[in-house]
């Protein structure tokens, strides 16, 4: 994604000064990032900086996906009348869970949110 991008112009390598001893905990010596103009660190799939620039670009409208569903060119398929099926979700619960927008807790095998 990043090459197509770059070699339409939508994006550009954003140079970073890099990191001295000692190191945070997520930074990898064998790893680089394009978008930061080769540094190393980490690399472009966990790269927050382009995550958001591409982010930024599809909102924007610059950046399309070809394929991607359409609920009205393509709804769900209508189900059978008088099915009895149910769709759900089950979930274990391991404490308490943190969802970006909304506070949530865990309780007995079910999530509740706090708004």
């Amino acid at each position: 994604m990043y090459q197509k991008l770059l070699s339409i112009g939508h994006i550009a390598p954003e140079p970073l000064i890099p990191l001295q001893p000692p190191y945070p905990n997520w930074y990898k010596l064998d790893l680089t990032c394009e978008y930061h103009a080769g540094v190393v660190g980490h690399n472009i799939h966990s790269c927050s900086a382009f995550k958001k620039r591409l982010m930024h670009l599809i909102k924007a409208g610059w950046i399309t996906f070809e394929g991607t569903p359409n609920v009205s060119s393509n709804p769900l398929p209508d189900h059978a009348s008088g099915s009895a099926s149910v769709n759900a979700l089950e979930a274990e619960c391991f404490g308490n869970l943190k969802a970006p927008m909304a506070r949530a807790r865990c309780e007995e095998g079910s999530v509740h949110s706090r708004g």
